[in-house]
């Protein structure tokens, strides 16, 4: 692989121990995927340091003290505790302020710490042929594909690429790549952003992995609604790219009309197939309702303060809506946070059910405490959200639009979707 002078000197150590290291590390990964040279990147979401893995903090923490320090914008993905109000999700002080450690050391790196999966939301907007970096697959879907930005689905290379601001040109990187492999026809009316998630889904096991083209949808689909469709087909597949075409830069409508491509076609009963996948739990055993999935940006925050406006929930009813930092406080800079906490709803920010101390597929130190409640359901809004509530916290689920959620917390209603 060609590096340039300035990426020898890294290797050298000019920038110091962590950049040197940084830099091998994505030597290697180039290596591995047969690429050409590197490339600047303007941007990385990166790995906080989850505390329910056990030394994974410690590594971040290793990381900074070694006089790390990010050379490009760098944002902060979700983490296993709400670190501001950890007590209303019922996590333990010490995984709280094993987490809080993560913070620190981020902070001293100059990474911005916004602790979330939707850091666009919160300001973080790449744009057309910038070249960036990002552990979270719905972030690599949604720069590719609304924003025209690239990326690849990169784990912990993220932090090395935010460290050094370069990565290895390769995958998504390059033009080639970008190109569409399939083209999906939808024969559904959609509308709202847990349909969204629920064709992402059904794309993404059909597909796996490839770039599909999507037509056939009734209108131009909201930001909101996009960013679901990407975190659909992110969570069943492997897909770190689609293409919308009038909306995912620079494909227009006729891209691909005479292309030889593999068609697929999506239609209402392959819609209602994964909600009734989803929805095997029991209304009656409901221990929590969760709105949020990807981390709601503030439109969302908007519907769901006029969904809650006036009402109560029912008693013993626990209803978690997640967002960022920034997005909790733009809304509550608008009034929008007063409705939704009357309701006796809770805004969790930092973490999601899936994420938090909930989940039964990690490790944490024996130290901390943390003991994952059993859940009998867990009713949603997302797609994503049920297969990792199932996966993860391993209890079914009920999926409903954010409406039909919020009417069962608020009347005992339970209406399926179809």
């Amino acid at each position: 692989m060609y590096l340039t002078d300035r990426d020898k000197a890294l290797l050298d150590g000019i920038d110091g121990e962590a950049s040197a290291t940084a830099m091998a590390a994505l030597v290697q990964l180039g290596e591995a995927f047969d690429a050409a040279d590197m490339v600047d990147i303007g941007y990385a979401h990166v790995h906080p340091g989850m505390a329910l893995y056990k030394g994974d903090v410690e590594l971040i923490e290793s990381l900074s003290a070694s006089g790390a320090n990010m050379r490009v914008p760098v944002s902060t993905n979700i983490i296993n505790a709400d670190v501001g109000n950890w007590m209303q999700t019922g996590a333990p002080k010490t995984l709280a302020a094993l987490q809080k450690r993560s913070e620190a050391a981020h902070r001293k790196m100059g990474s911005s710490g916004c602790y979330t999966c939707t850091p666009y939301w919160a300001g973080h907007w790449p744009t057309w042929n910038m070249h960036i970096a990002s552990i979270e697959s719905g972030v690599t879907a949604f720069a590719n594909s609304v924003l025209g930005a690239r990326a690849n689905r990169d784990g912990y290379f993220a932090t090395y690429a935010g460290i050094t601001g370069r990565y290895p040109r390769f995958g998504l990187h390059l033009d080639e790549n970008r190109r569409p492999t399939h083209r999906i026809v939808v024969d559904a009316a959609l509308d709202g952003t847990t349909d969204f998630t629920v064709l992402g889904y059904v794309i993404g096991e059909r597909v796996r992995n490839g770039v599909p083209f999507i037509s056939g949808l009734a209108r131009r689909p909201t930001l909101d609604e996009m960013d679901a469709l990407g975190v659909g087909q992110a969570t069943s597949g492997g897909i770190s790219m689609f293409i919308v075409p009038g909306v995912t830069p620079p494909y227009e409508a006729t891209a691909v009309a005479d292309a030889a491509l593999d068609e697929i076609h999506v239609t209402l009963a392959d819609i209602r197939d994964i909600y009734d996948r989803f929805s095997a739990g029991d209304p009656q055993d409901v221990d929590l309702i969760h709105l949020g999935c990807p981390h709601a940006s503030y439109n969302e925050m908007r519907d769901y303060s006029q969904l809650l406006a006036g009402r109560k929930l029912r008693e013993g009813i626990e209803l978690w809506v997640t967002t960022s930092r920034v997005v909790r406080q733009m809304a509550a800079e608008s009034g929008l946070l007063q409705p939704i906490l009357a309701s006796g709803a809770k805004i969790i920010t930092d973490t999601c059910p899936m994420s938090c101390h909930f989940a039964r597929t990690v490790s944490p130190d024996p130290k901390l405490g943390v003991e994952a409640p059993r859940l009998r359901t867990v009713m949603v809004d997302s797609a994503k959200q049920a297969h990792y509530v199932r996966s993860m916290i391993q209890c079914p689920t009920l999926l409903g639009t954010a409406r039909d959620v919020v009417d069962f917390a608020v009347t005992g209603d339970y209406r399926p979707r179809f």
